[in-house]
């Protein structure tokens, strides 16, 4: 399989710094791939039988991982094990563990293969996971192995964001390559997107109990900060680690931090379940074309349920729930009937956050989240399926609520590589000042030139449709062509439709063939037509 730039660039880095080191790179961008091709190059460079061990965080990635072992090296099963609940393989010569069985085991294994002549390479998937406590002791054996064991490392990571990284610089090596989403998105490695941020409200009595909640909060922190004056300025992360630890102690404080947290959970739940939030998600379901696949992020269970049941009372058999409190066969199997399109709608909480492969998604919801937006843009990117089509991602969030602050510090991260519309959703539909401008243009022009109620009808539903299918952004050339090769009626009205958008967006409304695109709302006896 031929590289792309970047991965040549960073195999050839990871060869110069003794075959160990962490690579950061987006979500989507080939991580994967640069793996495997490392563990051929380093089985070519040396003359050792060459022992695999891959860790990963959660269980789907195991499965991930063979078949892609499988299907880049031929190996057969009986040469690929996995070490993760109840199946415990051993003495593979790719082995793949899922950390919460590799704590105890993998740094004994290593040592074993290290002891009996093998060399040995760890390639850590999502490697930012590794550096707590629990995790890290799969890193033990490097205290005890000899220093020129021949013993090489991989670190992946689209986020490595752990608050001591010495922890896997250690025993994986520095971070040797960083690849960012701007350069991904420019070297069209990843899917296009626009990006919607969507502002929701509360309804008046989640307002009322929200800012009940932050005025307590905000006393409570101004009688600890009299307490501890050193919690002044004290950095987000630093000061939330200081209250955790306070909980743990006697005395007033602990008892004033113990009700801080308390309630910023509660408040931080009430933001979660927001009632605007499953009917915003159906609304946008709605809005796209009927055949595409979607996902649909949610932070909480109870959330993902709640819109599951929805989605399927509107659309029976074609949405799935995943989330990590089902049974591992009940998720994959709905993970199978996703991949293999017998659902298209896939609801799923922070279990299918990282890593999960899946190209064939256009477009991406994320109902609510606590992660940085950045994060969860990048790891919806990968799923975007590549075509000449405009794909979407979805970030709803309460704007009186703290997401607001957060949403504009973690999309300004993403710089002016991705197209950002942002919109207001209020009673069941989508608001766009300067797009409700474009289409009062529109529906006049068309009133003036030829008046028919079911032409403005149809004019003004799919101008709707076209601001939440993001199609209005396309290059005019594109939408022709897209006009021409539409097949049915309803089709070719929309096109029209956007067409008439885009020229309007352009100031030159008056300067194109308007008579003939009008025309396409018409059949050969002058009625308007559909289908």
């Amino acid at each position: 399989m031929k590289l792309h730039e970047w991965q040549t660039e960073c195999l050839n880095l990871w060869a110069k710094n003794n075959y160990r080191g962490i690579v950061n790179a987006v979500t989507g961008s080939g991580k994967t791939i640069l793996a495997l091709t490392a563990i051929q190059r380093l089985g070519e460079a040396i003359d050792q039988d060459l022992r695999v061990k891959i860790v990963v965080p959660q269980t789907f990635l195991a499965s991930q991982w063979k078949e892609e072992i499988k299907r880049r090296f031929g190996a057969a099963s009986s040469d690929i094990g996995l070490f993760h609940g109840k199946r415990k393989d051993m003495g593979r010569k790719y082995m793949i563990y899922v950390i919460n069985s590799a704590r105890y085991s993998l740094a004994r294994h290593i040592l074993s293969d290290l002891d009996n002549g093998c060399a040995v390479v760890l390639i850590a998937d999502e490697c930012h996971h590794y550096g707590s406590m629990e995790n890290r002791r799969i890193f033990d054996f490097y205290k005890i192995a000899d220093k020129d064991a021949p013993y090489y490392a991989l670190g992946l990571s689209a986020t490595p964001e752990i608050t001591d990284f010495s922890v896997l610089t250690t025993p994986l090596g520095p971070e040797i390559y960083y690849y960012g989403l701007d350069r991904a998105l420019r070297d069209r490695i990843i899917s296009r997107f626009v990006l919607f941020s969507v502002r929701l409200e509360f309804t008046p009595n989640e307002h009322y109990d929200y800012a009940d909640m932050s005025e307590r909060i905000s006393l409570c922190l101004a009688s600890l900060i009299k307490m501890q004056p050193e919690l002044r300025g004290m950095a987000s992360g630093l000061f939330f680690a200081h209250l955790h630890r306070l909980t743990n102690q006697d005395g007033e404080a602990a008892s004033i931090a113990r009700t801080v947290l308390n309630l910023m959970y509660k408040r931080k739940t009430l933001c979660h379940m927001a009632e605007q939030r499953p009917l915003c998600a159906l609304s946008i379901v709605k809005a796209l074309p009927a055949q595409s696949r979607m996902i649909l992020f949610c932070e909480r269970i109870q959330s993902a349920e709640i819109l599951h049941r929805s989605l399927s009372e509107q659309y029976p058999k074609q949405a799935g729930l995943y989330h990590s409190k089902m049974a591992d066969n009940a998720r994959q199997d709905i993970l199978d009937s996703y991949k293999h399109g017998a659902i298209r709608l896939l609801i799923c909480c922070r279990a299918l956050d990282e890593g999960l492969n899946i190209p064939s998604t256009d477009a991406g919801i994320i109902v609510s989240s606590s992660m940085s937006a950045r994060q969860r843009v990048q790891r919806l990117g990968r799923m975007l399926r590549r075509s000449k089509k405009v794909k979407q991602i979805f970030y709803l969030y309460i704007g009186e609520s703290s997401e607001d602050r957060e949403l504009a510090f973690g999309l300004n991260a993403t710089g002016n590589t991705v197209p950002m519309i942002t919109l207001r959703y209020l009673g069941g539909a989508f608001i766009h000042t300067e797009y409700e401008r474009l289409r009062g243009c529109v529906l006049e022009y068309v009133f003036n030139r030829r008046y028919d109620p079911q032409l403005l009808n149809a004019l003004d539903q799919n101008i709707d449709l076209a601001l939440l299918r993001g199609d209005f952004l396309l290059p005019e050339a594109v939408c022709r062509e897209n006009l021409k090769a539409a097949r049915f009626i309803t089709e070719r009205n929309y096109w029209a439709s956007v067409l008439y958008i885009i020229l309007a967006r352009q100031g030159a409304l008056d300067k194109s063939l308007n008579a003939r695109i009008l025309s396409e709302f018409f059949d050969r006896r002058g009625k308007f037509t559909q289908e």
